[in-house]
């Protein structure tokens, strides 16, 4: 019998990731949904199983159209909070609408569950949709992965300078972070979308090391030293977050990346020890070492550009 995933945002890479993924499993059906399908690789639209419907993200129609008939859904979406919060409400009441008993909310963050209520936190959206699910007649499932290590290395961040070959942080360097790559989050979120029993909160993670462990394991693999910056407190850098915020609260880009950074070194956003990796053994997840091995040091910072969907002859 085949089932059926629904991929909102199928443009993304992270969901084209997921997409990918899933094409490693027998009797899958791929429904994607996204405004603009022209943009998808044409490897990925060709593919015999995969659907994809065009439609805004506050088109009701569109919407109820994509996930009628869906197993299960998950939204890839990434954007302002109108979409973030008024597109996921439209898929969630779609789903409830259309009997879809389960939906994979857009998190993929530290574990915001534990995050105090009104602290300042950029996907304040994974909590509006977590409580919105709650009241519906439809199973919410929120995949929490920690930081994701291309984002990590990406000029958006801060964290990497690679023309000065430097890591800046804040805080003390022994402070951890939950890291894991985007496939291996993509792969547990496909395995747990074919997983009928998942639901509530799930945490996997790929590796978990502090600034000093990542220094020691880049010159390892690349054999070229780090230079470690630090830039203040763990304290300084929440008030430089709340100082940016409050400056310019609508340029989410600009104060949410160190907002990001403070949340997954507080240890209340962490994502503990009680994982799920173990619930899908099939899945081997990556560690800092090995992400290192498959990207070559000149490209970290745009490891992130470099992902989406990997057609099945790729995957050979």
């Amino acid at each position: 019998m085949t089932t059926t995933v629904a991929i909102a945002g199928l443009t993304g890479k992270f969901a084209q990731c997921v997409a990918s993924v899933l094409q490693t499993y027998p009797d899958v059906s791929i429904r994607g949904f996204c405004r603009n399908p022209e943009k998808l690789p044409e490897c990925l639209i060709s593919e015999t199983n995969v659907e994809v419907i065009k439609g805004e993200f506050d088109d009701a129609s569109a919407v109820l159209e994509f996930v009628r008939g869906a197993d299960v859904v998950i939204c890839c979406y990434f954007g302002s909070p109108e979409v973030m919060v008024r597109g996921q409400k439209l898929l969630v009441d779609a789903c409830e609408q259309a009997g879809v008993s389960r939906y994979i909310a857009s998190d993929f963050a530290v574990d915001y569950t534990k995050i105090p209520a009104g602290a300042l936190f950029p996907k304040e959206s994974a909590r509006i949709i977590r409580d919105y699910l709650a009241s519906k007649n439809v199973a919410g499932v929120h995949i929490l992965t920690g930081g994701l290590m291309e984002t990590f290395w990406s000029e958006f961040f801060g964290c990497w300078d690679r023309n000065t070959q430097s890591l800046s942080f804040w805080g003390t360097g022994e402070e951890k972070w939950d890291l894991t790559t985007y496939e291996t989050a993509a792969a547990y979120t496909a395995a747990a979308a074919l997983d009928k029993s998942a639901v509530g909160v799930l945490r996997f993670r790929g590796d978990r090391k502090n600034m000093l462990e990542i220094r020691e394991i880049f010159n390892e693999v690349y054999h070229a030293p780090v230079h470690l910056v630090a830039l203040g407190s763990v304290k300084e850098l929440y008030k430089e977050v709340q100082e940016l915020f409050n400056n310019n609260p609508g340029d989410v880009m600009r104060w949410a990346p160190k907002c990001f950074a403070y949340w997954c070194i507080q240890p209340e956003a962490h994502l503990g020890d009680a994982l799920d990796n173990d619930g899908y053994p099939n899945v081997q997840p990556t560690d800092l070492k090995r992400f290192f091995h498959s990207h070559r040091m000149e490209d970290l910072h745009r490891a992130d550009q470099k992902l989406g969907y990997r057609s099945r002859a790729t995957r050979r």
